[in-house]
């Protein structure tokens, strides 16, 4: 198997580390790499995560968070008796 058959190769940092130990890729490059390819992650994951319609967002700025997101955990609880 080659490395980049791996499953955690596909890990934001991974590749962009490798690249750069095999000399393909500049020292002063790979932060910014991974600077992307981590933000192309958040946004992928916001895209699929504002498609789920059972989904719930909390305000972190909100005053009564901790009792909110308490309650809708104890809900999800509540489904498994």
């Amino acid at each position: 198997l080659k490395i980049e058959q791996f499953p955690a190769m596909r890990a934001v940092g991974y590749r962009q580390v490798l690249d750069y130990l095999r000399g393909e890729i500049p020292a002063d490059e790979v932060v910014e790499r991974i600077t992307i390819a981590t933000r192309q992650l958040a946004k992928r994951q916001l895209t699929w995560l504002r498609s789920d319609p059972s989904g719930v967002w909390l305000d972190p700025n909100s005053t009564n968070i901790l009792k909110r997101a308490t309650c809708l955990v104890d809900e999800h609880l509540g489904c498994y008796g």
